[in-house]
C-alpha cells in the first residue's frame, strides 16, 4: 500500500463528480424529451435493447471461450485478486476471464446478467509468466475500481450524453483518473503502476528502457490543433499525462503537473482555417488544371516522361534485405561478391545486428562464419548480444555470439549489460547463459 497521508481521500478524481453531473442532468432531459412522445419511447426501447443484445452477445462468447481464473485456475493469481477485492470493500471477487488478444494489451471491466466480470487480454496476463505480477495487479485493481465506481452501470443510464460529442468523453477520461488512483493506491507501488502505463505505450518488452521523465514532456513538446482535439474525442487521457497525473497526485511537491499552454490550439485552429482555405484552392486550381489536360489529351496530346517521375528508393543494404527475405543464398553470394559486411543501415545496425533482430540464427551463423563483427554497435550502442536478450525467447543465438567472442561487459547507451537486461525481463534463460 502507498503510505502517504491523506490519499485514501483522494481517490476520485474531482472532474469525475463534476462530469457525471452534467452528462447526468443532459440524459435525464433527453429521456424526459423523448417520454414525451411515442416514438421517443419506441427509440429508448431499440437503443436499450440493441445495446443489451450486442453486449450480452459479446460477453457470452467470452464466458465460453476465455480463461476463467479461480482456485482451480491459475489460483495463485486468484488468491491475489480475491485479496486486492477484499482491500477494495468489493461485495465478491468478479469473475476474471483471460482472452487471446493477438497482440492487443488491453482489459475491461463489465456485467453480465447482475454479474460483475473483468477481462484481460492474454498480452497482460502473460505479465503473470514474466514475474511482473505488480504490473499485472495494477491493471486487475482498475478495471475492479471501474467496478467499485459502479462506471459500468452508470453508464448505461448516461447513454444519451455519451453521444454528446466532447461530453461524453470528458466524463470518461476522468473516470480514468479515477481508476488509476485506485489502481495505484490498492496494488500499493507507484513504480509499477507507472510502468503497466508505459507498457501500454511501447510494449512490454521495452517498457523499462522508456525516459519516463521524457515521456511526460511530451505533453508540452507534442502540441498543436490535432494533438488536443485527438485527446478531446478520446475516452481515456493521453498516457504521459495519466502518468503524470498519478505521479503529482502521490507527491505534489516533487511532480508538478504538467499542463498544456492554451496557445498552441489556439494557432492550431488559425493555421488550420488557413491550410482549409488552401486546400479548396488547391482543389479548384487541380480541377482547372485537370479539365485543361483532359482538353489537350482530347487535342491529341499524349503523356509522356514530364508527366511521370520516380521517389528515390529507400537505400536499404544488400545483405539487409536478403536477411529479410531469409535468402540465405543470396546473402552467400553477396559475401562471396565482395559486399561489405559491415555496411550499416539508417540506425546504424550491420548485417549481424539485422539477422539478430529479426531471430535468423542461421543468418547470424552465416555471417559470423564470414567474419562478422561479434561486438559491432548500432546508434544506441546496443551489441548483437543485447539484442540476442531483448529479442530472442530462446538462447541459440546468445550462444552463437558468445562463441564467437562477444563480450557479456558492454553497455549500451543507457549503461546497461545484456546481463542486466535478462534480469531487468526475467528471462531466466538469458541469466543462466551470460551468469
Amino acid at each position: 500500500m502507498i503510505e502517504v497521508k491523506g490519499l485514501k481521500n483522494q481517490l476520485v478524481h474531482s472532474k469525475e463528480t463534476t462530469y457525471f453531473a452534467l452528462t447526468l442532468v443532459f440524459s435525464i432531459l433527453a429521456y424526459l424529451g423523448l417520454l414525451f412522445s411515442i416514438v421517443g419511447i419506441m427509440i429508448i426501447g431499440v437503443i436499450v435493447l440493441f445495446s443489451y443484445c450486442l453486449h450480452a452477445l459479446s460477453m457470452a462468447s467470452i464466458r465460453r471461450n476465455g480463461v476463467r481464473i479461480s482456485q482451480q485456475q491459475f489460483p495463485e493469481i486468484y488468491a491475489k485478486a480475491e485479496l486486492l477485492a477484499q482491500k477494495m470493500e468489493l461485495n465478491a471477487v468478479p469473475n476474471i476471464y483471460v482472452m487471446e488478444s493477438q497482440g492487443l494489451l488491453n482489459a475491461f471491466a463489465t456485467r453480465f446478467f447482475g454479474k460483475e466480470m473483468v477481462v484481460i487480454f492474454s498480452e497482460i496476463f502473460d505479465l503473470h509468466a514474466e514475474h511482473r505480477e505488480d504490473e499485472l495487479l495494477y491493471v486487475l485493481a482498475h478495471e475492479f475500481a471501474h467496478l467499485k465506481r459502479r462506471h459500468v452501470l452508470v453508464h448505461f443510464f448516461l447513454l444519451p450524453a455519451m453521444y454528446v460529442p466532447f461530453l461524453g468523453e470528458a466524463y470518461m477520461r476522468a473516470c480514468e483518473y479515477t481508476c488509476d488512483r485506485y489502481a495505484a493506491y490498492y496494488a500499493g507501488n507507484l513504480e509499477a503502476s507507472k510502468e503497466a502505463l508505459v507498457m501500454l505505450a511501447i510494449g512490454k518488452k521495452l517498457s523499462g528502457r522508456v525516459n519516463q521523465e521524457a515521456f511526460v514532456q511530451q505533453i508540452n513538446e507534442e502540441q498543436g490543433f490535432f494533438s488536443w482535439i485527438s485527446e478531446k474525442l478520446s475516452t481515456h487521457p493521453d498516457l504521459p499525462k495519466r502518468i503524470n497525473a498519478l505521479e503529482h497526485w502521490v507527491y505534489p511537491e516533487q511532480y508538478h503537473l504538467v499542463k498544456e499552454t492554451k496557445r498552441g490550439p489556439i494557432i492550431a485552429v488559425i493555421v488550420s482555417i488557413i491550410l482549409f482555405a488552401a486546400v479548396i484552392g488547391g482543389s479548384l486550381a487541380f480541377a482547372h488544371g485537370s479539365n485543361a489536360l483532359a482538353t489537350w489529351l482530347a487535342a491529341g496530346g499524349s503523356l509522356e516522361d514530364d508527366y511521370l517521375y520516380e521517389e528515390d528508393p529507400i537505400d536499404v543494404p544488400a545483405l539487409h534485405m536478403a536477411i529479410e527475405n531469409n535468402d540465405l543464398d543470396e546473402l552467400q553470394q553477396l559475401l562471396d561478391d565482395g559486399a561489405d559486411i559491415e555496411e550499416t543501415d539508417s540506425e546504424g545496425s550491420t548485417a549481424l545486428q539485422h539477422a539478430v533482430m529479426w531471430t535468423n540464427d542461421e543468418a547470424v551463423e552465416l555471417l559470423l562464419l564470414n567474419g562478422a563483427d561479434v561486438n559491432t554497435t548500432d546508434d544506441w550502442g546496443t551489441t548483437p548480444l543485447i539484442n540476442a536478450v531483448l529479442n530472442c525467447e530462446d538462447t541459440k543465438i546468445a550462444k552463437l555470439l558468445l562463441e564467437k567472442g562477444a563480450d557479456p561487459t558492454l553497455k549500451d547507451s543507457s549503461n546497461k549489460t545484456a546481463y542486466e537486461y535478462a534480469l531487468e525481463y526475467k528471462d531466466r534463460k538469458h541469466v543462466d547463459l551470460l551468469e
